[in-house]
């Protein structure tokens, strides 16, 4: 803008002119700071991945370890008795036994305690019961 010896300002550009340059410069700055903000996130995703990545490598290693100790551990059992693959078979198999000796044990005592009208009475009403989850509840009653 130029001032003239009248006082008057004049300037080289309209105004149009002006208000378009000022749109314009406000673009750009607003563009200027979604660009820094960009960056910024850019680099603080990078500094997580950089993080994780290193507590990934210590869990691991932390795992590697664990493993180490109970492999060792294992063996060191094995070694004081060379049976024990087949030891641990052996109680498996008894406590399944037990387990179904003592379901089985439940069972028999519960059906002691109905008659055998009881029973039918239950079969029949069973019979007419339509929606399976309500016959499961039933059932299990």
């Amino acid at each position: 803008m130029v001032e003239t010896r009248s006082g008057v300002d004049t300037s080289p550009y309209t105004k149009e002119q002006q208000e378009k340059m000022a749109a314009l410069v406000k673009e750009c700055e607003k563009q200027a700071k979604l660009k820094a903000i960009a960056e910024e996130q850019a680099a603080k995703i990078k500094e997580l991945e950089e993080e994780m990545e290193k507590k990934k490598k210590v869990v691991e290693e932390e795992a590697a370890a664990e493993e180490e100790k109970e492999r060792m551990c294992i063996e060191s059992r094995e070694g004081s008795s060379g049976t024990k693959r087949d030891t641990d078979a052996e109680m498996e198999k008894k406590i399944s036994e037990w387990v179904a000796n003592l379901s089985l044990g439940e069972d028999e005592e519960a059906e002691s305690y109905v008659t055998q009208d009881e029973r039918e009475a239950l079969a029949n009403e069973l019979a007419v019961m339509e929606d399976p989850m309500e016959r499961r509840e039933r059932e299990e009653e």
